[in-house]
């Protein structure tokens, strides 16, 4: 395969990865969605701070080639927009 062809493999690769990324997200936030209408049930807050910090942990405990800063910054991210529409 010539550098060509392996670059525009890769780069299907990387797009179906992308594709499957924002699928998770996507089912990732309609449970965040449960989750904020069942703590407004229970009126309980609907920022935990214990559970962020216990989410941010289990990525320092977890053996990455990827920047674990990096991705905390993700996480908080992430878990930034769930909050957002959890309101």
């Amino acid at each position: 395969m010539d550098d060509e062809k392996a670059l525009l493999f890769i780069r299907e690769e990387i797009d179906s990865i992308d594709s499957e990324l924002i699928s998770l997200l996507e089912s990732r936030l309609n449970l965040s969605l449960q989750i904020g209408k069942l703590k407004k049930k229970m009126d309980k807050d609907l920022y935990d701070e214990e559970r962020e910090a216990e989410i941010l942990k289990k990525i320092d405990e977890l053996a990455l080639i990827y920047p674990k800063e990096d991705l905390k910054s993700i996480f908080m991210e992430i878990m930034k927009t769930s909050l957002n529409q959890q309101k």
